[in-house]
């Protein structure tokens, strides 16, 4: 894996937890929900994606390479959202869309679709959509009235979620949720014979936010450990970092910590086209020139702007998801 040093990147400290999506899909509709599965006829031609904490854009050509049309699916799904997690963090730059709150949007060869959306609830593995929805609770937590109805919730609906360990009334007045929201964005696309489509997303990552400090460097073993095998810390990160900071003795109130923002993109659903992605680009940015931008990435990353980092790849089969961590300056108090 290559990671970018302290030396390509400059950096900030907050951290966004930011989940964000997946590569288009071919999909089939099974059991009333969305099946992702091979499209044996159809390659993915190019793909031109850019990652940010606060915004994803990405362009595909498709082409099918068969002499007839061929009408399918197509899925987007996002990653799962912890509301456990997520009710107890700031969720940054989510629209106030309880369904699409990452404000996801698609053009097909330059035509906008509005696509069809599948949201359902999941705990320990098993779908709670029902339940969810017996307690007469909203699926998210994106929802404008979820902290209000999980604050009132009469003591029957309560009984509901909390019989089925989706919630607790430990945390406070309102309910505090246990399941996972997961989404899916799908449409009819055909694919004419011989022809290339061209498909353009773009979206908001969802975002959390934690803090950065020396314990997460060198503090609990298991924290410093979690950072270096899913960001790939190296050792001259970790040393500008740490400067940053100020070292074991500097207070959060004066500026030790730092604020980290992660983001997450699904790049392995690519896999699930005719053979390996043709030409991948692929552009990070971490937005202000002195924030430190680190992950774990299987080839060379080359910095083209203050901000910018780029990669190609010719006939890419991905291996692994992108997890991109951007750190930042804390504020002073």
């Amino acid at each position: 894996m290559h990671k970018l040093t302290s030396a390509l990147i400059a950096s900030t400290a907050l951290l966004l937890s930011t989940q964000s999506f997946a590569d288009d899909s071919s999909a089939s509709l099974a059991a009333g929900s969305v099946v992702l599965t091979q499209a044996a006829d159809i390659r993915m031609a190019k793909e031109d994606l850019t990652v940010s904490p606060k915004q994803v854009r990405i362009r595909f050509e498709f082409v099918n390479d068969t002499a007839h049309d061929i009408d399918t699916i197509v899925a987007f799904p996002l990653p799962d959202v912890d509301l456990n997690e997520f009710t107890e963090s700031p969720v940054g730059t989510m629209t106030g869309d309880p369904v699409n709150f990452v404000g996801f949007a698609v053009v097909a060869d330059g035509r906008r679709i509005v696509p069809q959306v599948e949201q359902r609830a999941f705990y320990q593995g098993k779908d709670v959509t029902a339940i969810v929805r017996a307690a007469s609770v909203p699926l998210n937590l994106n929802d404008p009235k979820f902290a209000e109805i999980t604050e009132k919730l009469p003591k029957a609906q309560r009984k509901i979620l909390e019989d089925a360990g989706l919630a607790d009334g430990e945390s406070g007045d309102a309910e505090h949720p246990h399941w996972l929201v997961r989404t899916k964005f799908w449409w009819h696309q055909t694919f004419p014979a011989g022809k290339t489509v061209v498909l353009e997303h773009s979206y908001q990552p969802v975002t959390g936010q934690s803090f950065f400090t020396q314990g997460d460097l060198s503090g609990d073993p298991k924290q410093s450990e979690y950072w270096t095998a899913n960001y790939c810390l190296d050792a001259a990160t970790r040393a500008t970092i740490a400067s940053r900071i100020g070292g074991k003795t500097a207070s959060m109130e004066a500026g030790g910590m730092m604020l980290a923002f992660t983001t997450d993109y699904i790049l392995m659903s690519g896999n699930n086209w005719k053979g390996p992605i043709g030409h991948f680009h692929l552009t990070l940015d971490k937005l202000k020139p002195d924030d430190i931008l680190s992950l774990c990435w299987d080839g060379a990353l080359k910095k083209t702007g203050p901000t910018t980092f780029e990669a190609v790849r010719d006939n890419f089969a991905p291996k692994s998801n992108i997890r991109l961590l951007v750190l930042e300056n804390a504020p002073k108090q």
